[in-house]
């Protein structure tokens, strides 16, 4: 078997000989950061569709100062435009957590201990958080049974009696205990648990906080298995490049049989870091959401004291 580093295109491109163990190490390295990115894509589309949530709030409630009378017509839009906006983000933290685990093991391929450590993450805070609990019963009873959304408010009151008081206006999104309770689809534990009608939007809050923490230490955990991957191939395309005297596109990783006319290729993949590049600046863009059940958006005329 031959094993090389090379152009693959069209016409002739020298090769940088490599050995089979140097091969296997590009190989994984690669696999690596496709699951480390693999991890962060799916956090930022989890991201996405929270913030597309909260848009959603602030939105509606707008359109209420400007518009203040509401009927009936308009609270069925209003409250279906929520419930598909919740549907996304329990949608996407599905998806993040069933396929989180698969991924981390691609970066760690020797460690068998490593999919219990990840899944230890995510039970910890579950046993610790009503809001966490909570929204993996209701992602289960929307997935299987019927809409997490029963009511909305909008609501306005004065800030103080103070001449400089301003009106504020307010939406609130509620899942009923009385249309959950007695549908098998949700957890008999978690509904004990529930007052009669649950602040979604802040349980929203508390929930994509939680996961947000279980992210950093999931990153933080593949973070040197990730930075010794792009190492390694960072350094095959240097040391390529110097060899070469320029910077090529299209390189390649290739093993190969040697035949007489032309060798056969057995396996290839392309050595590139430039999508790597986009992990590095999603993991820039998405810090850590401290407090995020603390936070809330306003945009008061007056100004901060």
């Amino acid at each position: 078997m031959k094993y090389t580093i090379r152009v693959w295109a069209i016409g002739s491109y020298p090769e940088l000989i490599i050995d089979e163990v140097r091969f296997n190490t590009l190989k994984q390295a690669r696999l690596c950061l496709s699951a480390a990115l693999a991890i962060e894509e799916k956090y930022e589309l989890l991201i996405s569709n929270y913030l597309d949530l909260e848009k959603e709030c602030l939105n509606v409630t707008s359109d209420s100062m400007v518009r203040r009378s509401k009927d009936y017509s308009d609270f069925f839009e209003i409250r279906l435009a929520f419930n598909r906006r919740v549907v996304n983000l329990l949608t996407s933290t599905k998806l993040y957590i069933d396929q989180i685990q698969q991924h981390v093991n691609s970066c760690f391929p020797d460690r068998s201990d490593i999919g219990s450590n990840v899944k230890s993450f995510f039970s910890d805070e579950y046993d610790k958080f009503f809001e966490y609990r909570f929204m993996e019963a209701l992602r289960n009873y929307v997935q299987h049974r019927g809409l997490a959304v029963h009511s909305t408010s909008l609501d306005s009151k004065w800030t103080s009696q103070e001449e400089d008081a301003e009106l504020e206006f307010k939406t609130r999104l509620f899942t009923h205990k009385t249309e959950v309770d007695g549908d098998k689809a949700f957890k008999r534990e978690v509904l004990k648990e529930m007052p009669e009608k649950v602040d979604l939007l802040y349980a929203a809050r508390v929930y994509v906080g939680l996961i947000s923490k279980i992210h950093c230490e999931i990153r933080n955990l593949v973070a040197p298995a990730s930075e010794y991957s792009r190492h390694k191939i960072s350094e095959a395309i240097n040391e390529y490049e110097s060899s070469n005297g320029e910077k090529l596109v299209g390189l390649n990783v290739i093993s190969s049989v040697p035949k007489e006319s032309v060798d056969e290729t057995i396996e290839k993949f392309p050595l590139l870091l430039e999508w790597d590049d986009i992990r590095l600046s999603l993991i820039k863009k998405n810090r850590i959401l401290a407090n995020l059940s603390k936070c809330y958006v306003s945009n008061s005329a007056n100004n901060f004291n």
